[in-house]
């Protein structure tokens, strides 16, 4: 009976996240991955003040394209990723008033910052709801991967320390209303303050939970054993969703090991790594190197191949 029960329990699960999803896409016309290129962006944020300004600029932006809802994000040194539902050029119109405000503060502040590949011309439609659990998730860990003094939940440039964190979601300095108008104005970086009240104030900035809609987020996995589980472990989908983006996605060496035993498993009977032949383990190294990013000193780690042989395969570039 105790069996017949959790089974009942988890498609229950399953379709209750399945009825957010469909409400989603039908209250707000879709679903949308918005991310600019990092490859051909110099740096944009420069010193923590860069990040805590844009933190709120996300807010701001939110709240003044109210027909567009932010589900998750994370702000980088060069790009920026966006989950968020609405409708195509409703995404748009929030991203060109993001750029044009983040362009008119790094002027105010005097900082010359070329923003002319700081684009996205057209964000990348989420029509499912696997698809939009793995892009939400590879939003959230961005920053852990490329960062290995980082987990995804302590980068504090997103909304990504907020999901499942209940005691995370507390965090407040203050309300947006408590402060003077000196020190609105001054988180703001503008005259005008029209912002809600009861807007939470954590760390300078507005904080996520806010603006950002977390019960969507959240809503569409069962758990958050789920979500934690989806976050950590679904490598190859993380490879597939970088490609489209043409985006540079890194791994954790647990990761990529477990992605070796995986094609030891299934083109070498299981054998070790360590074990196989020169030719097989080149054959690996150029798989490792050109699907998943890594580089000559995790490959080393993962195949116990020479250094001197991997920059002979793979010269820095």
């Amino acid at each position: 009976m105790a069996k017949d029960v959790k089974e009942h329990s988890f498609y229950e699960k399953e379709d209750r996240c399945g009825r957010v999803f469909a409400l989603t896409i039908r209250q707000y016309g879709g679903v949308w991955h918005l991310c600019t290129p990092g490859e051909s962006q110099p740096i944009i944020f420069k010193d923590p003040e860069d990040y805590v300004f844009t933190m709120t600029l996300m807010a701001m932006c939110a709240f003044d394209c109210p027909s567009v809802q932010v589900i998750t994000f994370i702000i980088m040194s060069n790009h920026i990723h966006v989950v968020l539902c609405g409708s195509e050029d409703d995404v748009l119109a929030f991203f060109a008033m993001f750029k044009r405000r983040l362009q008119r503060y790094l002027a105010e502040k005097g900082q010359r910052t070329d923003l002319s590949n700081f684009t996205c011309e057209k964000p990348i439609p989420i029509e499912t709801l696997e698809s939009l659990r793995n892009q939400v998730c590879y939003t959230n860990r961005n920053n852990f991967v490329v960062d290995p003094g980082q987990t995804p939940f302590s980068y504090p440039y997103g909304a990504n320390a907020y999901y499942f964190m209940p005691a995370v979601q507390k965090w407040k300095d203050a309300c947006f209303g408590d402060l003077t108008l000196r020190e609105k104005r001054r988180l703001v970086h503008a005259r005008e303050v029209g912002y809600p009240e009861s807007f939470v104030v954590t760390n300078g900035y507005f904080s996520p939970m806010s603006f950002c809609r977390l019960d969507i987020g959240e809503g569409v996995f069962r758990d958050a054993r789920h979500y934690f589980n989806h976050l950590a472990k679904n490598v190859e989908s993380y490879r597939d969703i970088a490609k489209v983006f043409g985006d540079s996605v890194f791994y954790t060496d647990d990761e990529l090991n477990d992605v070796v035993k995986r094609i030891c498993k299934d083109k070498h009977a299981g054998q070790r790594p360590s074990l196989l032949g020169k030719n097989e383990k080149i054959e690996l190294a150029r798989l490792l190197r050109y699907d998943y990013n890594a580089d000559n000193a995790k490959i080393m780690r993962m195949l116990s191949l020479p250094m001197a042989v991997l920059n002979q395969l793979f010269p820095s570039r």
